[in-house]
């Protein structure tokens, strides 16, 4: 696994420890991953590319349909897993609150995003601009290809779509703005699932028949 892969949230590594697992890790249960990184307890989601957030504060086994989770609880795993889908975590460093989301296509049509932030400003009265937000490997533009785009990704700003292509990571920026992250606080690690098969799990790239099995790559945090 790789640690603490963002330099954004170096200055609040004491208090957030964050990982991504990919294609070369082998694979072990949110309850072993939990051990191993030395804390008790685990959330993870049953993810169905919707718009659903969920406050998250005790252990989870993939037992809530969601796309997101936002934890004020210490020591306690929260886990997202993806196979080419985008995938955030948004940090609020004032209040040491932490939260994962899963973005596919269809969460981005959905406004995941949104009710995400929206999530935290009711529950806590956090506003984007008080978040960190950093995302790991996902499909680049060029991978990004569908049949009808404009008809297919309903809201997209057809300036991001190019031919089939279409810029997901672009209309993510946008949706992620508009909800008042600051340019400054924004990370986001460039590899391409697809381009990087040999690294990343990539349903695209052609591990359709491991990433139905389960096999994913996955973006995990805890709070200390």
């Amino acid at each position: 696994m790789i640690a603490q892969p963002f330099s954004l949230l170096k200055p609040f590594a004491e208090r957030l420890s964050v990982w991504i697992s990919a294609k070369d890790d082998p694979p072990r249960t949110d309850d072993a991953l939990a051990t191993e990184l030395g804390v008790s307890r685990s959330a993870s989601l049953d993810q169905v590319h919707g718009n659903r957030v969920i406050v998250v504060r005790d252990a989870l086994a993939r037992s809530e349909k969601a796309d997101g989770c936002i934890t004020d609880a210490k020591d306690l795993l929260l886990s997202v897993r993806w196979a080419d889908c985008q995938n955030f975590l948004v940090y609020a460093p004032d209040r040491n609150i932490v939260g994962l989301v899963h973005v596919g296509w269809r969460c981005l049509v959905a406004g995941t995003i949104p009710s995400f932030f929206r999530t935290l400003e009711s529950e806590w009265g956090i506003d984007g601009g008080d978040t960190y937000v950093c995302g790991g490997p996902s499909l680049c533009q060029e991978c990004s290809e569908f049949s009808d785009p404009l008809n297919e990704l309903t809201g997209i700003n057809p300036e991001l779509v190019h031919g089939k292509r279409a810029d997901l990571r672009g209309w993510a920026l946008q949706q992620l703005t508009e909800a008042g992250v600051h340019e400054d606080r924004f990370q986001r690690i460039i590899d391409c699932t697809r381009c990087r098969a040999d690294q990343y799990w990539t349903y695209r790239g052609g591990h359709q028949e491991e990433v139905r099995a389960g096999r994913s790559n996955a973006l995990l945090c805890i709070l200390r």
